[in-house]
């Protein structure tokens, strides 16, 4: 298997290990607020994660299979991590991290992370559909 394959399936049951710990946080996020088990922070920017991580473990996993080119996998990866790193911090602060205009500095930044993060997947995505089209 190359080396670009193990990459993503890695990347891949990563993100599926982190979507399932992101469902006990929002599930302990959800819990009353009188409840010993409530952790007192937003569950809406908790699912945001868990959603991506989920759906971007199932995209790296299809895409190992199709054989990227390194420089491909990497940035994958790489957009992956980002986003993720984004959407954690934004979890844990309790920030939706959509808000172009939001006044708290933080929030801005995790947008324009996020923004960058998209900007190399999509890049990545684009170029798979170039290489697959022309072969």
């Amino acid at each position: 298997m190359p080396p670009e394959a193990r990459l993503l399936i890695r990347l891949g049951l990563g993100l599926w290990l982190l979507a399932a710990l992101a469902t006990v946080w929002e599930l302990l996020a959800l819990q009353p607020p009188g409840s010993p088990l409530h952790l007192g922070v937003l569950a809406g920017p908790i699912a945001q994660l868990r959603n991506f991580a989920f759906a971007h473990g199932v995209a790296a996993l299809i895409i190992a299979r199709l054989q990227p080119a390194r420089w491909v996998a990497w940035l994958l990866a790489l957009g992956a991590v980002l986003h993720v790193l984004a959407l954690g911090y934004a979890a844990a602060k309790g920030l939706l991290a959509v808000q172009l205009l939001d006044p708290r500095p933080d929030a801005r930044f995790t947008l324009y992370a996020r923004g960058v993060a998209h900007t190399l997947t999509t890049i990545a995505l684009i170029a798979l559909c170039v290489r697959r089209q022309s072969s």
